[in-house]
């Protein structure tokens, strides 16, 4: 638990995500200033090798690692790199962001008056100092996972489709 949030708010950090729900969390609700540097990591990971919290846990670790390696490249090592990922999990399978309005639509179908469980993995990265405040080459990395069941009301087709239409669920 953070004591105090005067010490994280003085803190540079870096968000490595471009979502808008996390950008105004930690902007907006939290009132911390984080810069968004969107990471490139492709979140190509093989599902099967894990958990879906493992899974979530590593996607959120390599998305903070891919930017906190470009800004090391840059010489930029005093910030902390927050990392963040979030799948929904139906009947043990990992559903993602929905890739075409086709796909959310399905998707929201087959959760219609369902249970799921959403999951998102948080990953904090940040340059360790050495007593001569240098930073040492391996960063501290720290993860946590957050589980949340889920129980969706039966959802009318065309409840689905406005929804689907304004942009949400690709967000």
């Amino acid at each position: 638990m953070i004591a105090d949030r005067s010490i994280v708010r003085a803190a540079h950090i870096i968000l490595a995500s471009s979502s808008p729900r996390r950008v105004d969390i930690l902007n907006n609700v939290l009132g911390l200033q984080a810069e968004v540097i969107p990471s490139t990591f492709p979140e190509d990971l093989d599902k099967s090798r894990f958990t879906p919290a493992e899974y979530v846990a590593e996607n959120a670790k390599q998305k903070a690692l891919e930017v906190y390696s470009r800004q090391r490249a840059k010489g930029e090592t005093r910030s902390l790199i927050v990392g963040a990922d979030t799948v929904v999990v139906r009947d043990g399978a990992i559903l993602e962001k929905p890739t075409s309005k086709d796909h959310a639509v399905q998707m929201l179908e087959s959760l219609s008056g369902r249970s799921h469980t959403v999951i998102t993995g948080v990953a904090l990265v940040y340059a360790p100092s050495t007593a001569h405040g240098a930073a040492d080459e391996a960063p501290h990395v720290h993860t946590f996972v957050e589980t949340t069941s889920v129980t969706f009301a039966p959802i009318s087709p065309e409840s689905i489709g406005a929804y689907v239409e304004s942009g949400e669920p690709s967000g």
